[in-house]
Order: structure tokens, then C-alpha cells, then sequence
């Protein structure tokens, strides 16, 4: 199986044999975070429409890189 994508491990650029699938649309991932005073939590909000709040403020970073890295290899999944 080919995957479109690198682990951490791997070097950076692509190999002359594989080819780019498509663009990854990050611009379509874009994150927004804040802090909500009035219940005490970090929210983040993307532009693809989903919402995540949690009163951790590690876990909010950890959810927004995450997002921002796999929610464009999901939008490629056929549905």
C-alpha cells in the first residue's frame, strides 16, 4: 500500500517514483482558539465547522495540531 504521507522518522522530500495525490487544503483547516471566561475553558474552533472545548490547556494544543495535520488526509477518505 502507498501512503501519501511521511512518518516523523522520514526524510522530507519525495522520492521520484511517488506523486502528490493532491494539495493538502490546510487553508480550509484553519483553527481558532480562545479562552472562554465564562465556563472556564480553552475552545477552538476550525473553519471546516467542527467545535472542541476542554479546561486542559495541553490538550487543546495537542487537539489543534492534530487537526490541523489529519482532518485534511480525512477530508481526502471517500465518504
Amino acid at each position: 500500500m502507498h501512503f501519501p504521507f511521511f512518518t516523523r522518522g522520514a526524510p522530507a522530500g519525495h522520492p521520484a517514483s511517488t506523486k502528490q495525490l493532491a494539495p493538502c487544503p490546510t487553508r480550509a483547516h484553519a483553527v481558532e482558539s480562545d479562552f472562554n471566561y465564562g465556563i472556564c475553558r480553552f475552545t477552538l474552533d476550525c473553519s471546516c465547522g467542527v467545535h472542541f472545548d476542554t479546561p486542559f490547556i495541553d490538550e487543546a494544543l495537542e487537539w489543534r495540531e492534530l487537526h490541523v495535520q489529519l482532518a485534511p488526509l480525512a477530508d481526502q477518505l471517500p465518504a
